[in-house]
């Protein structure tokens, strides 16, 4: 390289000298291209670049991990060429919305996020992230004092894909002033503040808030509104899991609205839909809510993920008030049969300060994890089944595998109209999130939702192709460009030059999830290259054990 922009200097520093013509300079050009080959050079492709805008043939040479040239490029020198006939040139998939703070520090490969041709992991999600710790963390987990020092670990731990952290609120919380339902002191407001400021100068491009737990739950928008103006002050992003997504949906997009507005804050209103069926249909009044504040300058967003079904914690059913003082305290509830039977009659008929209940059909939850031996069999299988073979009510099941689990188990919960998701997932504000996080099909721990495979391949080849929901362009640009903006991320997101070059080779004629909520460790079809920071990960189905992703950081003007 050194001796390339020698020569370049000179070069000028002569044509100056001997005021030659510019077509004669311009012939200088192809001396110096020869001089330095594209580490990658993929040909003949269709890009679809990220904007929205229309497709074009062109190739796409690599260089430095930086998109060199987007054109017509030929039989440049390269070290490595792809034949990208008859495929689709994209950037990397953005996604906006995972769960991947752990999983990526067990295995840095990534493989069900950079295999359907995500690039880029937004954790931190829904509230809750590694850090900061007041106290030792849970069995089996590293615990991190401040958020610089999990990224500063995550980023040494090396991974397959670009991350950007959000920093949650839960966990702010909790550090502070631990599992208590009441609103904070000024000197707990004031360190709670500095935490989310300690987390944006050490990296994080946002906060984020999981209102329908605890201790989030218990927090009032004040206290929200003056967290989010940090994160905003310092460049970053505000995205909210709401305080209610079921009956009092309409509300928590209001409450998203104002925190906002009044917190000078960029808005992204994560998984956005009405769960429950005496819910569907509420969308029709949120989603015009969200449109009139972008028109009065709010930057607001949603995410969205391809599936009628959503995953979470089974103790997510559990009103918010046995959840005061912890895990350990709700357990101790759930026990006692006076607190016991409560809380069944709570979660069957919920409460007027339970603003995210729904009425819950236990055939509609699906088991995805346990940690004890003998509740295994259980995993794929309903909570209904469980009632049934234990001649119990489902309610009754539900609380008994929490105890037995102590607390540790996982759902899939079948809550969303399908037709209704297709209504927000076209919508022009909607960009994709998986709401998964990275795991590995070899090691096929669980039954996990199938999002965690499957979810962009599913856009674009059941979505986009098969139901012509949105064009081509539109369905890329809500995974690309569209996040990147939201996100700050400046050169990234689009595929042009000077930009990082992350993207993606595949076939839209093919490209497919396969992953299903019954069998969902299966990697998609149709994705036949990924590329992240220049250096192939993903080539002709295999992982080729690469790890140049970054921690990547908000740029905002």
């Amino acid at each position: 390289m050194a001796t390339h922009v020698t020569r370049r200097r000179f070069l000028a520093q002569s044509a100056v000298g001997l005021a030659l013509p510019a077509a004669v300079l311009s012939s200088f050009r192809p001396l110096w291209a020869a001089d330095e080959p594209y580490d990658l050079l993929i040909s003949g492709g269709t890009v679809v670049d990220g904007t929205g805008g229309g497709r074009i043939k062109a190739d796409v040479g690599v260089r430095g991990g930086k998109i060199a040239k987007v054109g017509a490029i030929g039989a440049a020198p390269a070290t490595k060429k792809l034949d990208a006939t008859g495929r689709i040139v994209s950037p990397g998939f953005i996604d906006i919305h995972t769960h991947s703070d752990r999983t990526l520090l067990a295995d840095g490969l990534a493989q069900s996020a950079v295999r359907q041709g995500a690039t880029t992991h937004v954790i931190g999600n829904c509230g809750s992230s590694p850090a900061p710790r007041n106290e030792s963390a849970k069995a089996g987990e590293r615990s991190y004092r401040t958020y610089s020092e999990y990224l500063a670990t995550l980023g040494d731990a090396g991974v397959s894909v670009n991350v950007c952290g959000l920093v949650g609120h839960n966990t702010i919380r909790e550090a502070v002033m631990g599992m208590q339902n009441r609103p904070p002191t000024e000197v707990e407001m004031k360190n709670m503040q500095d935490w989310v400021a300690e987390a944006m100068r050490g990296g994080a491009c946002g906060m984020s808030t999981g209102l329908v737990s605890p201790p989030g739950a218990w927090s009032k928008t004040e206290e929200i509104i003056e967290l989010a103006r940090i994160a905003g002050q310092h460049g970053g992003i505000y995205a909210s899991h709401m305080r209610g997504e079921a009956r009092t949906v309409v509300d928590s997009v209001r409450e998203a609205l104002r925190i906002g507005r009044e917190g000078q804050v960029p808005v992204e209103i994560s998984h956005h839909k009405a769960a429950g069926r005496e819910n569907w249909g509420k969308t029709r009044q949120t989603l015009p809510l969200i449109e009139a504040a972008r028109r009065e300058g709010v930057a607001v967003h949603l995410d969205v993920y391809p599936y009628r079904a959503g995953s979470a914690g089974l103790s997510q059913l559990v009103p918010p008030w046995a959840h005061e003082g912890g895990e350990g305290e709700m357990i101790e509830r759930l026990k006692n049969s006076d607190s016991r039977r409560r809380i069944a009659r709570d979660m069957a008929e919920g409460t007027d300060d339970w603003p995210n209940f729904f009425t819950v059909n236990w055939d509609d939850i699906q088991i995805t994890s346990a940690q004890t031996e003998g509740n295994r069999e259980w995993v794929g299988k309903k909570v209904g089944d469980v009632a049934r073979a234990r001649k119990c009510s489902g309610v009754e099941a539900c609380i008994d595998l929490l105890i037995e689990e102590r607390g540790r188990i996982g759902m899939i919960n079948f809550v969303m109209d399908e037709d209704e998701m297709r209504g927000v997932i076209r919508h022009p504000l909607a960009m994709i999130g998986s709401d998964g996080f990275a795991v590995s099909a070899e090691a096929r721990q669980g039954q996990p939702h199938p999002r965690c495979y499957g979810c962009y391949p599913r856009v674009l080849g059941r979505y986009c192709r098969e139901l012509k929901l949105f064009s081509l362009e539109t369905a890329i640009h809500k995974m690309t460009g569209m996040p990147a903006t939201q996100l700050g991320l400046s050169g990234r997101g689009v595929l042009k030059e000077g930009h990082a070059a992350d993207l993606v080779v595949f076939d839209f004629d093919k490209i497919i999830d396969k992953a299903t909520f019954d069998d969902p460790h299966q990697y998609p079809e149709g994705i036949d290259s990924v590329i992240v920071s220049g250096q192939l990960v993903v080539h002709q189905g295999e992982h080729l054990g690469g790890r140049p992703g970054k921690v990547l950081r908000p740029e905002r003007g």
